[in-house]
């Protein structure tokens, strides 16, 4: 019986074809992710459709995206941050940007710029800012524009707007917003004396290497001054006001805390 038994061919089992399954597996996950790819780059939502910008101040929405080179319906994914940083540039007050997206179809340009200052008061009414940089951005022309900045006029000393613009820029915005004009007034002694005219009537007379100390205190001197009383005051060493009309000075006391800037 034994012998019988070792004479019958065994019959050899045959293992699934687990390789050519995954081949079909690999093959239709393939075919349909193609199909899949082919009908988001056809639909509306492969498109760019809403271009937002925001932190921008100096130039207007329109033209930041105008010179971005980002339009409506170009390829959303085909938005790259470095080309759009290369297109923005020739704006010159723009520092940075940065570019984040939003499915879908919103692209997001978040501008910095360098901070205005002031305005440059052009003799043909036109109006250019002032930047912190001490730099005079003749890009774009603010006449048409509220004049939320000191307006520098009669200023015969270029070379010393950079030394205003960073004195500015480190006053605060409250004191900055009060400023209504700048002018340079030199003396014999002194070529960086201005007079600035504030929004409230008075008239401050100091120096450009002080403003950004000494003016940050106006808002605590005015307090001190007599109820609806206007004039001079001279913010030196010593603070000073004269009343218009006054022959005499009143002395400002000292001693009040520093406000913070």
């Amino acid at each position: 019986m034994a012998v019988f038994e070792e004479r019958i061919p065994q019959v050899k089992q045959q293992r699934p074809r687990r390789r050519g399954n995954r081949k079909l597996v690999f093959l239709l996950v393939l075919f349909f992710l193609t199909i899949l790819i082919i009908v988001f780059i056809r639909s509306p939502y492969s498109k760019v459709q809403e271009i937002r910008v925001i932190g921008n101040d100096i130039y207007t929405t329109e033209q930041i995206i105008a010179q971005s080179g980002l339009k409506k319906d170009m390829q959303f994914l085909n938005v790259w941050e470095n080309s759009v940083r290369n297109n923005l540039k020739p704006l010159e007050a723009i520092t940075d940007v940065t570019l984040s997206r939003s499915f879908p179809g919103l692209i997001t340009l978040h501008i910095t710029e360098q901070k205005r200052v002031a305005f440059w008061s052009g003799q043909d009414g036109s109006r250019y800012a002032l930047l912190d940089n001490g730099y005079v951005l003749k890009q774009v022309n603010f006449a048409k524009r509220v004049v939320d900045r000191p307006l520098i006029s009669s200023w015969a000393s270029p070379e010393l707007l950079p030394h205003l613009a960073k004195s500015l820029s480190k006053l605060s915005p409250d004191v900055l917003a009060e400023i209504s004009d700048i002018t340079l007034t030199p003396t014999v002694y002194d070529k960086q004396r201005v007079t600035l005219y504030m929004r409230d009537g008075n008239e401050v007379r100091s120096v450009i290497y002080k403003l950004d100390k000494m003016m940050n205190w106006y808002p605590t001197i005015v307090k001190e001054l007599p109820p609806d009383t206007k004039g001079v005051l001279s913010l030196f060493e010593q603070p000073w006001f004269i009343p218009y009309g006054a022959q005499g000075a009143i002395p400002i006391q000292e001693g009040q805390e520093q406000p913070q800037q």
